[in-house]
């Protein structure tokens, strides 16, 4: 049987264009409050840093695995021991580069994630994202249809 692979890339929105544009306004209020390269170009290093950092967070449904990857890192994660996945407007850390469109996965056994606390993400594609998850484990509870 063929394992398909679906790859989900990690929301773009509003919130993550803010957070550029901050770190971009520091870069040029940078420029003008000190008139040296240095700092100028520290700033810009920080920018392309956080943009690479965010091009990094993605989600692959391998199989009956879930793989995050946060910084080319990657996370597995059995797709049998997600409970339910919600929407969530929590704000706590996670792998998830929108602020406003995330998601919450919890699993059946807490040990999964050594803690209470759900995994968040933020798929481009929420909906597909859940209906993959759905076709590996038809069990999970979901407020996404």
């Amino acid at each position: 049987m063929d394992r398909q692979i679906n790859r989900f890339n990690s929301r773009w929105d509003r919130s993550t264009w803010l957070i550029l544009l901050i770190i971009l306004a520091c870069c040029v209020g940078q420029f003008f409050l000190d008139f040296t390269i240095w700092p100028f170009i520290i700033s810009v290093l920080v920018l392309v840093y956080v943009i690479v950092l965010f091009k990094s967070i993605y989600y692959v449904i391998d199989g009956d695995r879930l793989i995050v990857y946060d910084f080319f890192r990657p996370k597995e994660y059995p797709i049998s021991q997600i409970r339910e996945v919600n929407r969530t407007k929590l704000n706590l850390a996670g792998p998830a580069t929108s602020l406003t469109h995330r998601i919450a996965v919890k699993f059946k056994d807490r040990s999964i994630m050594k803690s209470f606390l759900p995994l968040i993400l933020s798929p481009d594609c929420e909906h597909e994202f859940v209906k993959k998850l759905r076709e590996v484990n038809p069990d999970i509870l979901t407020d996404i249809e």
